[in-house]
Parts: C-alpha cells; structure tokens; sequence
C-alpha cells in the first residue's frame, strides 16, 4: 500500500513539474521569442516602468520583429495593438491591427500601428497590449506595458451640435443652434468664444461662456444664425468653433443643415424679357426692326451681353451689344435684320442669345417673312407696325416694373414679420 502511495506522489509531482515547465516556457511564433519583440510608443522605448500619455492623444506605435539569428522563415504574422480599461470599449477605435506579413530568416520588420487615447478614460494605470500571432501556431506573444494616462492641461471638445426645430430651415429665416461644451483638461476654462458659422452662406453668431469647470460639461445660451433670404436651396455645412486658453486653442465641430428656398425669391436674379414683334415682313436688300426688352428681376446688378446669330440667308446686329442693368432696371434694345438682295421669298429665322457670363440664358427667335422682289406698300404698313411693337413693349416695361415693386414691398413684408 505505502508503494502504491508513493507511485501515486511521484506521478503527481511529475505531472507539476511538467506544468511549470510549460508554464516557463516563452510563447513563440515560430522562431520569435518574446525577446525578440522591441515596441516604441511615439518614438521612445518602453519597458516595464510606466509610460505617461494624455487623454486624447495619439500613440504612434512601431514593433520591431527580430529574426536576424534565426535560419527559419515565419510566415503569415499579424501584429495587434490593443489598449484595454476603457468602460465604452467597442474595439474600433482602442484596437490597430496589420495585414499579414512574413519575416524571413536573417532579417528585421517595422510594422506601424496606431491608436487614440479617449478623451474620457478614467485617469490612472490602464494597459497596452502587443500581441504577435501567425495563421497556425497554438501560441501566440503578448506583451504588456502600462500607461499612467492623466487629463491634459487645457482641452475644451464640442460635444454636441442640435438645431431648433430641426436641422432644415428656410431661407431668410432664422437658424437655432444649441451647442454642448465639455472640459476634458484639469484646468477650469474662462471666456471661452464660440462661433456658430455658415462659410458658405457669409453668416455666423458668437456667444462668450464665462466659464467651463474641469471634467465638466457647459450649455450655451441658443445662438440665432439669420440665413439670407436670397440663399440657394441645398445642404450647407455648420461649422461650431469654441476658442479657449486666452483663444490660443480652437476645438471644432461640423454638422450639416438642409436649406430650402425662399418663394418670394422664386425670380430672384432672372431675366425677365419682352419682344415685339417676332414676325414682320420684309423685301430682300432692305432692313427690318425688332424689339427686345430686357428687365433685371434680381437684386443685384447684372451684365448681359447679346450675340446674333442668322444663316447665309441675311444678317442681324443689335443697338447694343453690353446691358448693364441694376435691379427692377430695363432696357430696350433694338434688333436689325437684313436679308440680302438676292434672298428668295420666304420665311427665315434669325435669333439673340442672351448671356450672363459665359451662361446662356435664353435665346429669342425672330421671324422675318421675305417679300417677293418689288412688293408694294411694305414700308408704310412695316413702320406703322413697328411703331405700334414699341408702344407695346413700353406699356409691358411698365407693367414689368410694377409687378417687381410690389412683389419687394410684400417680400420685404414677409421678412420683417419673419424676425419676430
């Protein structure tokens, strides 16, 4: 009985020495030991003592794979850097991998990684993980380093950006912007300037906070952005600045708002035209007249300019050329057409482009009935004609001049009443 039991003994001080003897032994990756793994974290080695990094900063990170005493490939590694003790851990942000890659017998590899310290990680001791895998080794290297993470001096971060009623909004009206602040530094903020601004737009609202606690988070009071009332239909960036430390550091934050367009502007910047008459008759060698009327509905001044264009049939010129015309201003130009002597009778086409730049903004077509050669009686009735076109395109001038007027005066209405 007493052999039995001291076979037994034996066995199971055996069986632990065996464990520790597994338990001694270094994790490989086939010829790499964890002697041969070297990290730095931005630029600098670290060992077994503490490395001190700040809330939101980055950690640029290279480890060095030393297989240049080895005779044996290792093929397929995979470098993973991991930063653990964070509560809202997702993985995604906390955690930087490689592709797989090879270290061939006799050599050394740098990989790159890099991960970003949250801003609101519990100060204190939290630990970075380095662990170096391939695709068929049952063991893999981890190593371990400690970082004492503590809060930067001065860090203000816009934590949230939100619009009253919603993020779409109506041109001329105004725009409601709440703004959340948060004090991640140790050191309390004072007069911190926040600026809510649409670049694309030319508008921006600023409030000053007096102050903003450490580790603390600070509402500003609603900031109003009025929109011009003039301002295209789209999405337009809002960018939310806050200027802090004496406004030596800006922290910023971007969100996007919806603009609909304001009908009273529906023909804000058009081109409002009248033509009397498109059709007249004329004989071959001789000239006609046409009226163009042109009327700028927007509310800036505008530069036109106007092109002719005609077959080999005749040719077209226009009084002027250059329109200059400021808002509710209108001008009258006259287009002359000539058919040439030996046109045949018929009816031909010539046209006026209108542009705005190198914009076409419309093209008018004028008709031009050429007579027979020795029609009678054309010119008396041809001048009454025009006459009477000119006399039609004043009254229409008027009336255009009008309705612009007071289409201002009841947009104008609007827009006070919209401040209110």
């Amino acid at each position: 009985m007493r052999k039995i039991l001291n076979a037994m003994a034996l066995l199971v001080v055996s069986m632990l020495m065996v464990s520790m003897a597994v338990a001694a032994t270094p994790s490989t990756i086939g010829s790499l030991t964890e002697k041969d793994i070297s990290v730095e974290v931005n630029n600098k080695e670290v060992d077994s003592s503490h490395l001190n990094v700040d809330e939101g900063e980055t950690l640029d990170i290279e480890v060095e794979l030393n297989n240049k005493y080895s005779n044996v490939d290792v093929k397929g590694v995979e470098v993973v850097a991991r930063l653990s003790g964070y509560e809202y851990s997702d993985y995604t942000s906390l955690e930087d991998s490689t592709e797989l890659f090879d270290v061939n017998k006799g050599t050394r590899k740098f990989v790159n990684l890099e991960l970003t310290v949250p801003k609101d990680l519990d100060n204190g001791e939290n630990t970075l993980r380095i662990m170096v895998l391939d695709r068929n080794s049952k063991t893999f290297i981890t190593k371990e380093y400690k970082l004492n993470v503590e809060s930067p001096r001065h860090s203000i971060e816009v934590e949230d950006v939100s619009f009253a009623p919603s993020n779409t909004v109506k041109a001329g009206k105004a725009l409601l912007v709440d703004v959340l602040l948060e004090n991640y530094g140790a050191k309390d903020e004072k007069d911190v300037k926040v600026t809510v601004a649409v670049p694309k737009l030319g508008v921006s609202a600023t409030k000053h906070v007096s102050e903003v606690e450490a580790d603390d988070t600070k509402s500003v009071p609603q900031m109003f952005v009025k929109l011009p009332s003039s301002a295209a239909e789209g999405e337009y960036d809002v960018v939310v600045s806050a200027s802090y430390d004496n406004l030596k550091e800006t922290a910023t934050k971007t969100a996007k708002i919806k603009v609909l367009a304001n009908e009273a502007n529906a023909n804000d910047g058009k081109l409002v035209l009248g033509v009397g008459p498109d059709t007249q008759s004329v004989q071959a060698g001789t000239s006609v007249n046409y009226g163009l009327a042109l009327t700028n509905a927007g509310k800036a001044s505008r530069l036109y300019s106007l092109e002719t264009v005609t077959g080999d049939w005749g040719s077209a010129t226009v009084s002027e050329n250059l329109v200059v015309l400021e808002p509710g201003q209108n001008k009258l130009v006259s287009v002359k057409v000539t058919p040439n002597a030996a046109t045949k009778a018929g009816e031909y086409t010539a046209s006026v482009a209108i542009k705005a730049g190198e914009d076409v903004l419309t093209t008018v077509a004028f008709k031009a009935n050429v007579l027979p050669g020795g029609a009678a009686g054309e010119s008396t009735s041809l001048r009454n004609g025009l006459e009477i076109a000119l006399i039609v395109l004043v009254v229409l001038l008027v009336i255009v001049g009008l309705i612009i007027g007071f289409s201002r005066l009841k947009q104008d209405d609007e827009e006070d009443l919209s401040n209110y």
